[in-house]
């Protein structure tokens, strides 16, 4: 029985009411020395607490996302790990051919191995309904990679929200163009490091930039970076969004930052990046009036520190604070903003790859 299965709710919601049930018929019925009576009185309160507590627990995770499944919560979500070397000594000839199948709510989900990182992690992908007709069968399309929060990971965005029913309805309005929304882990190896690679940490910052988009490339019908590919995330991922944006222009023509993490912390921060470089692209930053994790100030400090060519655009919602209540009506926006700075789905001949 799944972590957020409504049905697993629902058990614990029975087993809470079955305990105060119990502890009110048995109350006046335990039998013993005192001290017995006692402690079976206090075991009755105490097991009332911790059902009730379970089920506040389960019902704030369904509502916000913070655990997608029992691996989620205990840590194996990712599959994350270095990859484990071979005994030979003849070198690895990298495979970015990889098999994605059938996952929940229109996407696709595969453990990928990086080989430039060095490590592995989960992807989960969706493609918009055009990749499948006839008429587009020669047509490459743009590429959204979708960051997570921390805690988190990318099957968050699927019961904290409905991603892909949401891109569909920009699309279907005309907002925004067809695209393949990439949904990384951004904690491979079950470390934070702001997605940037850290000696004996993580390479998260190769694993986002090379080993995602190569492995996209190669499996799908997708245009070519950077004019082809854009960033975005909520939270940490808001922060690494707008990191990956500054500091990989060769990878990614736009970024959007929704409701981002303190852009000054952590080294080579996007605020520092903003100051001290000077990269051509552009940045969306989206904040809420009433978040106090990530209020407005974030957006004016990096709009203030950005130097051209980099254009930074600020958006504000009025209301809402930092869950996914306020994500979810920051998105229209923010990719309706994405899709309109990078190629539209075009005809594109490539170097050979897997991509069906």
């Amino acid at each position: 029985m799944g972590l957020t299965s409504r049905w697993f709710a629902v058990l614990l919601f029975v087993i809470a009411i079955g305990a105060m049930a119990g502890a009110v018929i048995l109350w006046s019925k335990v039998r013993g020395p005192r001290p017995l009576k006692v402690a079976a009185r206090v075991g009755m309160i105490v097991l009332c607490q911790i059902t009730a507590i379970l089920v506040v627990m389960v019902m704030v995770n369904n509502q916000y996302g913070f655990y997608a499944s029992w691996d989620d919560l205990l840590g194996n979500a990712n599959s994350g790990g270095k990859a484990t070397p071979t005994a030979t000594t003849t070198p690895v000839r990298p495979d970015y051919r990889v098999r994605f199948t059938d996952y929940s709510q229109g996407f696709q989900r595969a453990s990928v191995r990086g080989w430039d990182s060095g490590t592995k992690g989960d992807v989960i992908v969706w493609l918009p309904p055009q990749y499948g007709k006839k008429e587009f069968a020669h047509t490459r399309f743009p590429v959204i990679e979708v960051l997570h929060g921390i805690p988190g990971t990318p099957h968050s965005f699927l019961r904290g929200m409905r991603l892909g029913q949401i891109m569909q309805d920009e699309i279907t309005a005309g907002r925004a163009e067809p695209a393949i929304l990439v949904l990384p882990t951004i904690t491979p190896d079950r470390v934070n490091t702001g997605c940037a690679d850290v000696p004996g940490k993580s390479k998260v910052g190769t694993w986002l930039t090379d080993d995602v988009v190569k492995t996209v490339e190669h499996n799908f019908r997708a245009l070519p970076a950077p004019r082809g590919w854009a960033v975005m995330g909520i939270s940490t991922g808001g922060y690494c969004a707008a990191r990956l944006a500054l500091e990989y222009p060769n990878r990614f023509a736009a970024g959007a930052a929704l409701a981002p993490d303190n852009p000054a912390d952590g080294v080579r921060s996007p605020l520092w990046l903003a100051r001290n470089t000077r990269p051509d692209t552009q940045l969306l930053v989206e904040s809420s009036l009433q978040d106090p994790e990530s209020p407005p100030a974030y957006a004016d400090q990096i709009t203030v520190a950005a130097q051209p060519p980099t254009v930074v655009t600020t958006m504000r919602v009025k209301n809402g604070g930092h869950n996914w209540k306020t994500w979810g009506r920051m998105f229209p926006d923010a990719f309706t903003w994405v899709s309109g700075r990078i190629e539209a789905p075009r005809a594109v001949p490539l170097a050979p790859s897997a991509a069906p």
